[in-house]
């Protein structure tokens, strides 16, 4: 009957209704969770079945044997363009394990048309490449030393102030190329772009080409690529009165030969004193190509050495006097050589003593026989 107490109390009530509470609460934790492992398993089973497509830029390597060949004409990057379950393209997207490359190392000189290949990429994954295929120029390998000459706009520099020698962080560079291009090459240059009005030192880190004679760049890898360079630029103080040295530039007409002169002997160059004491002389380049006939031609003066800021007078009158080979060959034959003279005037000498010996031998033979029949003329008579 204590139990049956116990029912009818309100704490009875609130002790089952905490239990149906408890329960409740249980039940709906455990279908919760139930839902959120189906959501994780379709979230996982979404990405995997989830297309993505990538677009990529990615450099080019060529399976060729570096030491021998040297290649030109092919792209330095293609364009990827992927496609596949979204994981594995954004795994492969973070990675970037994979290569593109042209497979060289069955080929010799000569152009090629080469199908790319790729590596690293899953099977699942569509992979299309731009471009497919590409056309390179395989050629003997050949590398050269060269000195890098800095050239520079001196107009751009202050009236009044002149540069003087340049300073690089490397005198000469590295060039390598296809074997036919480098025995095209002729210089490798720095080009210096000068503020305007310039009239101070100025430096920079300035790319280099690698030119011909006509100064067309060459297809060649240069090593270093860049150089540092420092042009001092300094006021121009000094004067100095120096001699002009004429000598002829390019090639002229075959079989023609070719003097220079000018009623100009003396010019007076502007700079820096410790250049113009180095300098005795201006030499004047003067083009003869296509001159066939003795001419005059106006040719300008600049400087031309480090720390020269100007020439006066900007430009002379020379006189080009064209002669042919042939003609001169001719007059020098024509003209007897001082030992062949010598050997004349021996000869005449010689001849013109022979006669007069003669002659006194005729003449005393002749005495004789006239003495003698003197004596045989005087013995008769007696």
């Amino acid at each position: 009957m204590k139990f049956d107490k116990l029912l009818g109390t309100k704490n009875m009530y609130r002790l089952l209704s905490l239990f149906f509470a408890l329960l409740l609460f249980f039940y709906v934790s455990y279908q919760r969770l139930g839902t959120t492992r189906v959501s994780d398993k379709e979230v996982a089973n979404s990405k995997l079945t989830t297309t993505k497509t990538l677009s990529l830029k990615v450099p080019l390597t060529l399976n060729v044997d570096n030491s021998k060949y040297y290649v030109t004409g092919y792209p330095e990057e293609v364009k990827v363009d992927i496609s596949g379950p979204s994981a594995l393209v954004t795994t492969l997207d973070n990675t970037r394990n994979f290569e593109v490359y042209a497979d060289l190392s069955d080929l010799k000189s000569g152009t090629h048309t080469v199908r790319l290949k790729t590596s690293g990429f899953n099977k699942e994954l569509s992979v299309a490449l731009s471009p497919e295929k590409i056309k390179v120029k395989i050629a003997p390998k050949k590398t050269a030393k060269m000195p890098i000459q800095v050239r520079y706009d001196t107009s751009l520099i202050q009236n009044g102030y002149v540069a003087g020698s340049p300073s690089l962080s490397t005198q000469t560079v590295d060039v390598t190329g296809a074997k036919a291009d480098i025995d095209k090459l002729d210089s490798v240059v720095a080009n210096l772009n000068l503020p305007e009005n310039s009239h101070g030192d100025y430096g920079r880190t300035v790319l280099l080409q690698a030119l011909d004679k006509e100064g067309h760049a060459l297809p060649v890898s240069l090593s270093p690529e860049t150089v540092k360079v420092n042009l001092p630029i300094s006021q121009a103080t000094a004067t100095k009165e120096v001699k002009l040295e004429l000598v002829t530039e390019n090639n002229g007409v075959p079989g023609k030969t070719y003097q220079l002169s000018t009623e100009t002997k003396t010019v007076k160059l502007r700079g820096t004193k410790s250049a113009l004491d180095k300098l005795n002389s201006l030499r004047v380049p003067v083009s003869v190509t296509g001159v066939n006939e003795s001419t005059t031609k106006t040719v300008s003066l600049s400087p031309t050495k480090a720390g020269v800021a100007s020439v006066t007078p900007a430009s002379i009158v020379v006189q080009i006097t064209v002669d042919d080979e042939q003609d001169q060959d001719s007059l020098e034959r024509a003209l007897p050589t001082s030992s062949s003279s010598s050997k004349v005037a021996e000869s005449t000498s010689s001849s013109q003593q022979s006669s007069t010996d003669e002659l006194k031998n005729d003449t005393s033979e002749t005495s004789s026989a006239t003495s003698g029949s003197e004596v045989s003329s005087d013995r008769t008579t007696n």
